[in-house]
């Protein structure tokens, strides 16, 4: 617990225009007491406290800057997980006086075990005593998850932990097994290739997987984006849906292989679209019409000669091809169109008529 006596002392003589020598006749003390109070030299008897509280119409407490630690339930979680965002060295013994007063609360042991998971991960040689302190925790978990817990924080979650763990204490077969024997619609995909490939393996199932890996993360980053801009557009954060916009733009052309169209430029042009009518929103009508025009030209190049299937960067030698399904619509003009009703905006609509008459 910190203490700002000597901080307030001074602020407080201060805001009352009170030189040290005065705020010593006050009080009936040398001007060096007053000094060395400051100072945090040396801190008053109880007496002579009262005494400066009352003088300053605040209380003892306030003067000490005592604050009276919040000990319910939720405030040791969330002082648990605002010890560990702030990678406080106090976090620890937090977490074992925590458990020692909530030792079967689920979410009092998984702030603890994720204290003790990331202070042992990230010492420079690994605490072992406190990985293992982890994977107890996470195991104990295991066997308190709420019944209407999100699933998120249920037990596959803890098992992708656990194994993690085991993998950082040189258990990797034990790692990985874990991790395939829970992998329930491929939730550890993701992990299992990167133990693979960290383990040394160089074999094709191994690359395969990670290249099926990679789509399906591309696959989620892509639609997470138009959900971002149609969130955006819900709320009418016109700057936010501009940046966006022009962002899954340059994502999607660095992960295309080739230049030749495909269905990139179909998911590229909706985004476009949003990008255009952001333009148009914040006041510049013809940046909005510059780039609905080629929003125009990359529809047309896709529905001309349509393109489902995608074949993504150059390093995975046409290992693999990926395919998504657009909700919008099968053509990409359908697509537009949908995606001109969701927004909803007269005057953009009627330049999007007006550029395809």
């Amino acid at each position: 617990m910190e203490l700002r006596l000597a901080e307030n002392i001074r602020r407080m003589r201060k805001e009352r225009s009170l030189t040290q020598e005065a705020l010593a006749d006050a009080l009936g003390v040398t001007v060096g007491a007053v000094y060395k109070w400051e100072a945090d030299l040396s801190v008053p008897e109880l007496a002579m406290l009262i005494r400066i509280a009352a003088l300053f119409d605040t209380s003892v407490d306030t003067l000490i800057g005592y604050e009276i630690e919040n000990n319910s339930r939720q405030a040791i979680i969330d002082r648990l997980y605002s010890y560990l965002a702030q990678k406080n060295p106090d976090a620890v013994e937090e977490a074992a006086r925590a458990l020692g007063r909530y030792p079967n609360d689920y979410w009092v042991i998984m702030a603890a075990a994720n204290i003790y998971s990331n202070f042992g991960l990230e010492e420079k040689d690994r605490n072992q005593g406190f990985i293992r302190r982890a994977i107890e925790l996470y195991e104990k978990a295991a066997r308190l998850v709420p019944h209407d817990v999100d699933p998120k924080y249920g037990k596959l979650m803890l098992q992708g932990n656990i194994a993690t763990l085991y993998y950082f204490l040189d258990e990797k077969d034990k790692a990985l097994e874990m991790l395939k024997e829970h992998n329930e619609a491929g939730v550890f995909d993701v992990r299992i290739v990167t133990m693979m490939a960290m383990n040394g393996d160089t074999g094709e199932d191994c690359f395969l997987k990670i290249i099926d890996s990679f789509w399906d993360t591309n696959s989620d980053i892509i639609n997470t984006i138009f959900a971002l801009l149609m969130f955006y557009k819900n709320r009418g954060e016109i700057a936010r849906i501009k940046v966006l916009a022009r962002w899954g733009v340059d994502y999607i052309n660095s992960i295309r292989k080739t230049d030749d169209p495909c269905f990139l430029d179909k998911l590229t042009a909706s985004y476009m679209m949003c990008e255009a009518y952001a333009f148009l929103k914040s006041g510049d009508p013809e940046k909005a019409e510059e780039i609905l025009r080629e929003t125009k030209e990359r529809a047309e190049s896709f529905d001309q000669a349509p393109n489902y299937s995608i074949d993504i960067i150059k390093l995975f030698e046409n290992k693999r091809e990926g395919s998504l399904v657009d909700v919008l619509g099968k053509t990409a003009g359908e697509a537009l169109e949908k995606l001109l009703s969701i927004i909803g905006d007269k005057r953009f609509t009627s330049m999007w008529r007006n550029l395809n008459k």
